[in-house]
């Protein structure tokens, strides 16, 4: 059950009268307990909690949980097997708090704010871990923990203390090869991963990240999702052509600043042979070769590019095939004010190929171009 916001006091009642309740999300403290002396507010909120909530209650997230009020889950906590902390107010600390005695948690939502040392702790105390969403958090300064970043520490923590790890996303702040190589060793039943690289820090420690990469893959052999959003210089040519190489199972792709030129993109759509829906932004690639990589993934059913090198829009009919529907959003100047940005923005170029049996939609944007190719032509 999820609901809207609703003090968590105006819930017991429910919360008594609903045995079955496996799940809950949402809910939020109107005011933080009363500290009347010292440790009897704890104390009283762990009774009550554990009074109130449901016997099989095993899926929880609470909206805006602080330090102060986690000890109305503690009574609960060595019971759930889900946790969604993406709303609350936790810091690194709190973090590390509350998931010690989580130990048979398997699926925990979140922000960065978790930070190395939270993944260290997850690492040691949560043995049981199969998917983890770790999202971005606030950038503004003092909007989040300073300790709250995640990088290469804090994921071999998680490669090596989480060896059931099924899922895996992820806002990194700094990434290493090694920390790559980790999950190639350890995380023998990831299915789907996604990394990605923050712009928050002007040096990476370990760039491009080809090997780590290739490890990743060649270990991770279940893999059938996978995401990589990096930074010019990531990854060489020779990396993009591991993805290639090494993805025999990934059906869904997203790519981004990753290779260097057409060169590596090409050796890259020798591979995938199982790659049915391919995403890419920052890219560096032409039309021709965006073109030819289309036709040499065999088992390509959707592509989406964002930002390409493009020319006179020929060379993209080397792609025309039967139900191979093609769109293409010119690149734009956009006047954009805000707090960050003021002035013309430009919005790069995008291409859509999609397979359809009954043909092109005819619900496009005006921002929107079919391909004709006839039109091109003549």
């Amino acid at each position: 059950m999820k609901i809207s916001d609703c003090d968590i006091s105006d819930l017991i009642g429910f919360f008594k009268a609903a045995n079955a309740l496996e799940e809950f999300g949402g809910g939020f403290f109107s005011e933080p307990p009363r500290q009347i002396v010292e440790g009897v507010c704890n104390e009283q909120l762990g009774r009550n909690s554990a009074e109130s909530f449901p016997p099989r209650l095993g899926c929880l997230g609470l909206t805006y949980l602080g330090k102060e009020e986690m000890p109305f889950v503690f009574p609960i906590a060595a019971r759930l097997k889900k946790l969604d902390l993406l709303y609350a107010l936790l810091d690194t600390e709190g973090h590390c708090v509350l998931l010690q005695r989580c130990p048979n948690l398997e699926i925990l939502e979140t922000r960065n704010v978790i930070g190395d040392r939270g993944l260290e702790v997850l690492a040691q105390s949560c043995k049981k871990m199969k998917r983890l969403r770790i999202e971005r958090g606030a950038d503004e300064q003092e909007m989040e923990d300073v300790e709250g970043i995640v990088s290469q520490r804090g994921l071999i923590a998680l490669a090596q203390g989480c060896l059931e790890l099924e899922y895996l996303a992820v806002y990194v702040s700094d990434i290493t090869n090694a920390s790559l190589e980790c999950f190639g060793t350890y995380s023998k039943n990831m299915c789907d991963f996604r990394l990605v690289l923050l712009d928050r820090e002007e040096i990476i420690t370990d760039l491009p990240l080809d090997n780590g990469v290739r490890s990743l893959l060649i270990g991770c052999d279940k893999l059938r999702r996978f995401a990589l959003y990096l930074r010019p210089g990531g990854l060489t040519d020779l990396g993009l052509s591991y993805i290639g190489r090494y993805s025999p199972k990934v059906q869904w792709m997203l790519l981004g600043y990753v290779g260097e030129s057409d060169d590596g993109l090409l050796e890259f759509s020798k591979g995938c042979p199982s790659l049915q829906k391919l995403e890419m932004r920052g890219c560096f690639f032409s039309e021709r070769a965006l073109a030819m990589a289309t036709v040499q993934l065999n088992s390509l059913r959707y592509l989406w590019v964002q930002g390409y090198r493009s020319v006179n829009r020929l060379d993209i009919l080397k792609m025309v095939r039967p139900n191979w529907n093609i769109e293409l959003i010119p690149a734009r100047q956009v006047c954009v004010q805000d707090a960050n940005v003021q002035g013309m923005v430009e919005h790069p170029a995008h291409i859509l190929g999609y397979y359809s049996l009954v043909g092109q939609r005819t619900d496009f944007p005006t921002t929107v171009t079919p391909l004709d190719p006839n039109a091109l032509l003549n």
